[in-house]
């Protein structure tokens, strides 16, 4: 198990067009997963979360930025090292082989460095070769770069500029005055280099001498054991392919072949092959759109499950934001490869940042009006685009941003959740334009008189019972205030009060 860290991550991809443009998948990634953890990416097709897993699995080359899996910087070490597992969304499993050859085929490869014993049984101790290099080459990096001092970089800084200058060529006339000073330059700095190398340097021949000297010692005393690799025992194995098969339920699907198999057993057959290995963290790239609607279900939760057994660090990838919900316990929402929010999944439900994750986050999506908002006393009026008028009291709306509530008339966007529109006598007028009966409820959509050219257009609205209202029906609507959500029309971000995550043991409040 461990933690991860991703500081400032950042993938372009470069295209070979005579443009030389390129595209920027994920933009300034910033995260931290505790151990053990649950972390789910959503978003849209294209907001770059399988991009970010890739990256963290070692698939994909990170172009900025540095990834940690615990306390290990893992950028250029390959994914064949990071012991993680990552199951795909086509299961990638082999056809010709059993569902218990495939589950056992990464152990099979797998090659464990164990020590080299003698007659006796004693370890075998060699010479650290590795640590000897090490040190040599920063031996070769002292010697390299001790003499740069201040004066030798800031006529290298004034040589480069020289250089620049020459690149205009010889038909310009301070060409040959250009030359002559680059000329002199390089001599001072060859002259200056030949010092220091003479003089030397005290500090850094004493931090020679004093490598030099490790590896004096490392040459003459052996010091690590001797280690060879070899394959795992088949009676582990066995016993690691078992286990994983009877903590999924599929023992007895072990001799079948994947093409004697439902999706979902597939399913279970990639996640013990994974499982076996037993790794730090498990990556699950959308594994769950390949099934029906029952057995998505039903696989949350045996992925859910699964996680509280292992108590491994999850990231999960989908863009499902009812999975999303259901499984994790942090969701970090993603669009154009940025991250709009990353919080509880009840947090951004109730509290989301902007306008793209109070969208995104709940069904029906959430209804967006453009208004006009003014203070009035202890009240909030509201103007809708087609002159209709709604005062809610502030005490029964969560906190707006003081700025807003200067008296003067500001344009924001209002949000409410389908849940939180009512019927009522006096309101907006609307017709039905669609019903959707559910059995537990019924979702409704509505829309504005098409000749008064409303803008009121695919208001959605969900009830927890069944209605009797069929398409054409007209009927009028009033809003809760305790649901309102409000955004700045320019900057598309909350203005209202949100509660953080709880700090050191304290919540915060926040807009």
């Amino acid at each position: 198990m461990a933690n991860l860290k991703l500081k400032n991550i950042f993938k372009i991809y470069s295209s070979f067009d005579k443009k030389n443009s390129s595209y920027q998948a994920v933009t300034n990634f910033n995260l931290d997963i505790k151990d053990g953890e649950f972390v789910v990416f959503v978003g849209p097709s294209g907001c770059g979360k399988s991009t970010t897993l890739r990256m963290i699995a070692g698939l994909e080359e990170i172009t900025r930025g540095d990834l940690y899996i615990g306390d290990r910087l893992v950028n250029d070490i390959p994914a064949k090292d990071r012991n993680i597992a990552m199951v795909f969304q086509n299961y990638a499993l082999y056809p010709h082989m059993s569902a218990y050859e495939n589950i056992a085929f990464g152990l099979r490869n797998k090659l464990n460095e164990v020590p080299v014993l003698d007659k006796d049984g004693n370890e075998i101790k060699v010479v650290d070769k590795k640590a000897i290099k090490q040190l040599k080459y920063e031996i070769k990096l002292i010697k390299d770069t001790y003499y740069l001092d201040e004066k030798i970089q800031e006529l290298l800084k004034e040589e480069k500029e020289i250089e620049s200058k020459l690149g205009t060529g010889k038909k310009d006339p301070e060409y040959k005055a250009n030359a002559e000073k680059a000329k002199s330059i390089k001599g001072e700095i060859k002259k200056l280099i030949a010092e220091y190398k003479k003089n030397g340097n005290a500090v850094c021949d004493e931090a020679i001498k004093e490598k030099e000297a490790q590896i004096n010692t490392l040459t003459a005393t052996p010091s690590i054991a001797k280690t060879k690799k070899v394959h795992l025992p088949k009676e582990e194995i066995n016993s690691k392919t078992m286990a994983a098969a009877e903590v999924l339920g599929i023992t007895e699907l072990l001799k079948r072949k994947p093409r004697e198999m439902s999706g979902g057993q597939r399913q279970r057959v990639a996640l013990g092959r994974a499982l076996v290995r037993n790794p730090e963290v498990f990556l699950l790239d959308e594994p769950l759109s390949n099934l029906d609607a029952k057995l998505r279900v039903s696989m949350r939760s045996e992925i859910t499950r699964l996680h509280q057994e292992l108590k491994t660090t999850f990231i999960y990838v989908t863009h499902d934001q009812i999975e999303a919900m259901t499984m994790g316990d942090r969701i970090v929402v993603m669009d154009k490869g940025v991250i709009q929010q990353v919080d509880t999944p009840t947090n951004l439900f109730d509290f989301p940042n902007n306008i793209f994750v109070a969208g995104f986050i709940g069904t029906p999506q959430m209804n967006f009006f453009h208004v006009k908002m003014k203070k009035e006393a202890r009240h909030v009026e509201f103007v809708f685009e087609d002159g209709e008028k709604m005062q809610f009291s502030l005490q029964s709306m969560r906190k707006i941003a003081d700025s807003y509530l200067d008296g003067n008339t500001h344009d924001v966007v209002l949000g409410v959740r389908g849940e939180n529109i009512l019927s009522s006598k006096e309101g907006i007028h609307l017709k039905v334009l669609d019903v959707e009966n559910l059995g537990n409820e019924t979702q409704l959509t509505l829309e504005g008189d098409k000749d008064a050219s409303s803008s009121y257009k695919n208001i959605n609205i969900k009830v927890p019972y069944r209605v009797s209202s069929k398409v054409g029906d007209e009927v009028s609507i009033s809003l809760q205030p305790e649901g309102i959500h409000l955004f700045d029309k320019e900057t598309t971000l909350s203005i209202m009060e949100a509660k953080s995550v709880i700090k050191d043991g304290k919540e915060e409040n926040k807009f």
